[in-house]
């Protein structure tokens, strides 16, 4: 899979977003050896104005991550099946994380560049082609997923913190190619579920891997693993609800659960 895919008394405190160039695409390819030991997880980071890094995720207090999906490329009589699937991944998610999700129905919404914001739900999932999209699907991408970041600093006696939160989440996907390519329903190899999979794992702040036996390797083939594998199951933890609290009650995007 390739996804090529943002205190205390009397302080000041200063809001900002930020889209992040986390998004990557998952593409098809033959399978290779992976080339020694690797790390099976890794994060999305966004850096800070004061040059920190710091682990991109979503906070884990929250009473659920609201989220729709966008079945428009998906022929008619497979929709109900695709839907299934979907329902079964984002299950998967959150099992892995820790966190609740709340299932908001259907919507015509397709990602763009920029119109995380505006998005009826913290999460949208969009099963779409590449020209009703400006994420790249070009070539043998089959989807992108990525992440929209906010970040809050607030200074007291001359010392500033931040705080920062993914707040918004998507998955792009381009259906005709990746029908075509991949089986149905779960398993290891060229499934759609994987692909599915794959893309959420960015939309949580998992990052890529070197590692070919995890489904966050780039390139999804015959070897890939059925569903989140180990590490990609350990990142997803350390991400998720484990990771304690975030309070983005002063972060610049309304609250949609």
């Amino acid at each position: 899979m390739r996804i090529p895919l943002p205190r205390k008394a009397l302080a000041a405190v200063t809001a900002a977003t930020a889209m992040l160039g986390f998004v990557a695409a998952i593409t098809t390819a033959t399978p290779q050896a992976a080339a020694g030991a690797t790390a099976t997880y890794k994060f999305t980071y966004i850096t800070l104005p004061n040059g920190s890094k710091v682990a991109l995720r979503w906070n884990g207090c929250q009473t659920a991550v609201t989220w729709k999906v966008n079945l428009a490329a998906v022929p008619t009589d497979q929709r109900s099946t695709v839907l299934s699937e979907t329902k079964t991944a984002v299950g998967r998610i959150a099992t892995h994380t820790g966190m609740t999700f709340s299932y908001k129905g259907s919507t015509t919404e397709v990602p763009q560049v920029g119109s995380m914001p505006s998005q009826t739900a913290e999460l949208v999932i969009a099963y779409t082609s590449p020209t009703k999209t400006n994420y790249n699907l070009a070539g043998s991408v089959l989807g992108q997923g990525g992440l929209y970041a906010a970040w809050v600093s607030r200074t007291s006696n001359g010392t500033t913190t931040y705080t920062t939160a993914a707040l918004r989440g998507f998955v792009v996907l381009d259906t005709p190619q990746m029908l075509s390519q991949t089986k149905p329903g779960f398993g290891t190899g060229l499934r759609r579920t994987n692909v599915v999979l794959h893309e959420l794992g960015h939309a949580f702040g998992l990052a890529h891997v070197d590692t070919n036996t995890q489904q966050m390797y780039p390139v999804i083939s015959s070897i890939s693993p059925s569903g989140m594998a180990t590490g990609d199951r350990g990142g997803l933890y350390r991400l998720g609800k484990a990771a304690g609290c975030i309070n983005t009650a002063s972060m610049p995007l309304k609250d949609l659960s």
